[in-house]
């Protein structure tokens, strides 16, 4: 969903047609500003010695940053209605921060380096961990939920929001 919101969705109209701006340039302007913080954020990171080129994946970036915060909300709002369950047993961790592990799980993986380079070389997607380390560290909840200091990596002080 949050697809139809991104630096190439934002280009079509409700009908499908692409190049029919619907928002006003006030919007579009802000967008992009908001945008360019996506774009030098997962610029920084690297694989394999190779830094992600942050306005090929920012499309997705941006789509993942908002699916987890969309996530996250959808979770809070069945925890209002439903109440909280017990922790797991034996873990020694908080619901919300078993979220988060849940969400961070779901994207692990392992890669060869010649397949990491060629992901980013031919892929929109960014990289499995960067995935996750841009969403977390660009959530408030992760950060309040892991008690993470703030300037630290995964609480940095500046933050990539755009919904």
């Amino acid at each position: 969903m949050l697809h139809g919101f991104d630096n190439s969705g934002r280009l079509y109209d409700k009908n499908g047609n692409f190049g029919k701006q619907l928002w006003t340039k006030r919007a579009e302007n802000e967008f992009k500003k908001k945008a360019k913080c996506f774009i030098q954020e997962y610029g920084n990171y690297t694989v394999a010695g190779k830094h992600i080129n942050g306005k090929v994946t920012l499309g997705e970036n941006i789509a993942d940053n908002g699916g987890l915060k969309a996530a996250y909300n959808a979770y809070k709002i069945w925890v209002k209605k439903n109440g909280d369950d017990s922790p797991l047993p034996g873990l020694g961790i908080t619901n919300e921060q078993a979220f988060f592990i849940s969400f961070a799980q779901s994207w692990c993986t392992s890669a060869r380096k010649a397949a990491l380079l060629h992901q980013l070389n031919s892929d929109p997607h960014s990289p499995a961990m960067d995935r996750v380390l841009g969403s977390i560290s660009n959530s408030y909840e992760f950060a309040k939920s892991f008690k993470c200091p703030v300037g630290s990596r995964f609480n940095p002080k500046s933050k990539c929001r755009i919904w």
